[in-house]
């Protein structure tokens, strides 16, 4: 089962990251580079697929707060067989049903998917091996720039903290994320250089993306409220 799932995703996945990090090596002969120009293509590539799973997100999100709101007011002011049905005319409403949380589970599965993949490619990638990068002596080591200390494991987690106190608003969403940073910090603060540059440089790409979409939102209209259902008796 587990052979059949390699050869049905995650070997073409290895084929498809190859191809990306080999293809400019004809006019760049640098390994560190190559692995900024990887990451920042692989984004590319992705990013319709991360907007959209963003979007729904959003929207499901929006909708699940107007809901609970909906559902408490009914709540306040119905008892019995009576609030059971009005709820159900909120959801149908609002065209919501509790199963539609499932869909930020398959999000997430889609992220770890290609963190795991992206992982096990750069892990294995024979390329990098003696190369170096600027002051990295090896990519295929830990970078040890600061006196043993490795550099780039902390500026990938301080751009991960800045982007969770960018974009995430609620308080206790944001500890989870900076919290997550650190988990991420301890994982991969002995990983080899080419990772780590990897995914700073990735974690870099959705910063400023974040920002930029942020920055270009629209502001979203009301939707019609079901104040009907709610008037004082």
């Amino acid at each position: 089962m587990l052979d059949a799932l390699e050869r049905l995703f995650i070997e073409p996945l290895m084929l498809i990251y190859a191809f990306i990090y080999h293809l400019p090596e004809h006019w760049i002969f640098d390994a560190g580079l190559q692995l900024i120009l990887f990451s920042v293509v692989l984004n590319l590539l992705l990013m319709p697929l991360y907007r959209q799973m963003e979007q729904r997100s959003a929207a499901t999100r929006e909708i699940r707060q107007r809901v609970a709101s909906e559902v408490a007011r009914m709540k306040r002011h119905f008892r019995g067989r009576e609030r059971y049905f009005y709820i159900r005319a909120v959801y149908r409403n609002y065209k919501y049903h509790p199963i539609s949380e499932l869909l930020g589970s398959a999000d997430l599965l889609v992220q770890i998917v290609v963190f795991f993949t992206v992982f096990h490619y750069l892990s294995g990638l024979e390329a990098v091996v003696g190369q170096s990068f600027g002051p990295i002596a090896d990519l295929s080591r830990p970078d040890g720039l600061l006196g043993g200390v490795h550099l780039l494991p902390l500026l990938m987690t301080a751009i991960n903290a800045a982007s969770a106190y960018y974009y995430v608003d609620d308080r206790n969403k944001r500890l989870q994320a900076w919290a997550l940073a650190l988990v991420f910090l301890v994982l991969l603060y002995r990983s080899p250089a080419a990772l780590v540059l990897y995914w700073t440089t990735n974690n870099l790409f959705s910063l400023v993306r974040n920002i930029l979409a942020r920055q270009m939102r629209p502001r979203t209209s009301p939707h019609p409220t079901f104040a009907r259902l709610t008037a004082q008796r």
